[in-house]
């Protein structure tokens, strides 16, 4: 008996959905690229519970007559090709026609559609693949387009599908994502009933950047463009005082579709070599005019991944473009001219800096280091401070007790047998993290009220991704509440971190806590916002210290709860005993 069978219809749907549809956002991407296609310039987004109970779209396109809605459910039917050579030379966003019959095996869907200058439309429904008889519907012009109950009939997909708010991210960045690509077109979205995103059509792509992103953005971009046989290139890039320790605010698009490929994220890096730190990334808004032979978009499930004819040239020409404008005339005089604030290049690693500061040290200090340990306690031990009118000498008031801050970054403590290199960032952030836990544990946790609050503007994704904390801040004594579209108002913030910069903590939070990771496990999210709290309300690097703020940090580094390492596992101390410097010296 045959081990091999041929699959059933309904398994076979299923199998071809899971290669397209992953979450609503998913859905929400194919039935917007099909709005597109159909030359729509209002598109409207209605979302139930983050699409997982509802997604509809509805456009004022072309709309379909009974005959194109009766097939439009059906597998691999498709008004954009005709035979395989159009498949070479595609021009539309969709056109394998396996969108909406995914959208039906997995969802109970529907369509309603209505073509121009016609009185009368046409609905059908799909449920689990199973279509229904198609009727007549009264509907304006256009096409509406709805899922609801996402993954209803594979239980074990829709376990995979995250809260709410994770799935709203996403959404937010797939809208944000067409929004650029096409300026022209109105988008707006809605949620549960509430309006998350209008975006009106505008002139360009600077007035839609600057829409979405806010004005502070809006003034320091440069323009890129680009004309060359076969290829175009326009858009803009920022200055590198602008960097993300991700790609995610790198937005590349081919004829209007978005894209990911390395060969144009290998040139953009290279134009911005030796102008960012490691592990930062720029951000970009490129536009690419390709023509369609000369690019293959058929190579993956979602079209996300494309293929060049010749994909040096595109390497070469975007490279050029960016490195043109880069070290242009008006890149430095925007540079020069603009006053950037602090916050736009967050979470910058100050490992090299710090490297630098050991690296200057004497010979022995340098030499030592191969043989570091971190610190640990002396319970016995007593430090006495006098103070401090220099920086840069030993004050002595015992035998052995002292200390002076070098570089603005290292404290050097004098020990009973040697001496002691402190990270006062790193120290200082210990010393926060525990502080913020146990007052949140023994609900003492007070906050400071802002007289003025302060408004920050953030992109849709990351609005999204904030206001689902928002629980979990005010707990820590972080109070927002919305403000507008995608902007939102701190009004106060935990009093123990009295010069915490909300701007640099919100930065910092996006950063590190992706949407995805935002789970139910609260104590687990509440620790890691301490995490970067406590980072970012700690002295920074090359901050001066006081004589009195460094007697205060290093008695609080006596207390048994503060390890030698930071939270991020960077160490806090390191220890020198007298005897190496001794050998260093040849005294010994």
């Amino acid at each position: 008996m045959s081990k091999i069978k041929v699959l059933p219809q309904t398994v076979v749907t299923k199998i071809a959905a899971g290669e397209v549809i992953e979450r609503p956002a998913s859905i929400l991407k194919e039935l917007i690229e099909n709005s597109i296609d159909a030359g729509a310039t209002h598109i409207e987004v209605q979302l139930e519970d983050g699409g997982k109970k509802l997604i509809k779209v509805s456009d004022n396109g072309i709309g379909m007559d009974r005959d194109d809605v009766e097939l439009a459910f059906v597998s691999h039917a498709t008004s954009k090709l005709w035979s395989d050579d159009d498949l070479f030379s595609i021009n539309t966003l969709g056109f394998r026609g396996e969108a909406l019959p995914s959208v039906g095996a997995v969802s109970q869907a529907r369509i309603i559609s209505r073509p121009r200058g016609t009185l009368i439309g046409s609905e059908i429904q799909i449920e689990g693949g199973n279509l229904h008889k198609i009727k007549e519907k009264g509907a304006p012009e256009g096409t509406q387009v709805e899922a609801r109950n996402l993954f209803y009939n594979t239980p074990v997909r829709r376990k995979f599908l995250k809260s709410t708010h994770t799935e709203m991210a996403h959404i937010s960045e797939t809208v944000t994502r067409f929004a650029l690509a096409y300026p022209k077109i109105h988008f707006s979205t809605v949620n549960n009933g509430k309006n998350v995103l209008s975006l009106p059509p505008t002139k360009d792509l600077k007035e839609r950047i600057t829409t979405i992103f806010g004005d502070e953005m809006g003034k320091v971009l440069i323009t890129i463009n680009s004309k060359e046989p076969n290829v175009s290139i326009y858009g803009y890039v920022l200055p590198p005082t602008y960097n993300r320790p991700n790609t995610k605010m790198q937005f590349v698009f081919l004829n209007g579709r978005y894209i990911r490929d390395n060969i144009i994220s290998h040139a953009i890096n290279a134009a911005y070599l030796n102008l960012l730190m490691s592990k930062r990334y720029p951000i970009v808004f490129l536009s690419l005019q390709v023509d369609n032979k000369e690019v293959d978009v058929n190579v993956h499930p979602t079209k996300i991944e494309v293929r060049f004819k010749n994909a040096g040239l595109i390497h070469d020409q975007v490279y050029s473009a960016l490195h043109t404008a880069l070290t242009g005339t008006e890149f430095h005089s925007s540079l020069k001219a603009t006053s950037l604030p602090e916050h736009t290049n967050i979470g910058t690693s100050s490992h090299e800096k710090k490297e630098s500061v050991m690296k200057s040290m004497s010979d022995f200090f340098s030499r030592s280091l191969e043989n570091k340990t971190p610190y640990h306690k002396d319970e016995h031990k007593q430090t006495y401070f006098p103070p401090s009118k220099t920086e840069h000498l030993f004050k002595r008031e015992s035998a052995f007790t002292s200390y002076l801050q070098i570089h603005n970054s290292y404290i050097v403590e004098e020990t009973t047998d040697g001496l002691n290199i402190i990270d006062q960032h790193a120290l200082h952030e210990i010393v926060l993290y525990h502080e913020i836990w146990e007052q949140i544990k023994s609900s003492k946790l007070l906050k400071q009220n802002l007289l003025i609050p302060e408004l920050i503007e953030l992109t849709p994704r990351d609005y999204v991704t904030i206001m689902s904390l928002k629980n979990e801040l005010d707990t820590l004594g972080l109070e927002i509440e919305e403000f507008g579209k995608s902007t939102i108002a701190i009004r106060a913030h935990p009093q123990i971190l009295r010069n915490l910069d909300c701007r640099e903590l919100i930065q910092g939070l996006l950063e590190e806590i992706d949407s995805d990771e935002i789970k139910s496990d609260t104590d687990s999210i509440l620790r890691k916002i301490v995490k970067i709290m406590a980072c970012k309300g700690a002295v920074k690097s090359g901050q001066r210290l006081s004589s009195q703020e460094i007697q205060s940090l290093l008695e609080k580094k006596k207390d048994d709860t503060i390890t030698s390492f930071c939270p991020h596992g960077r160490p806090t101390t390191l220890e020198f005993k007298i005897s190496e410097l001794e050998k260093q010296f040849k005294r010994k």
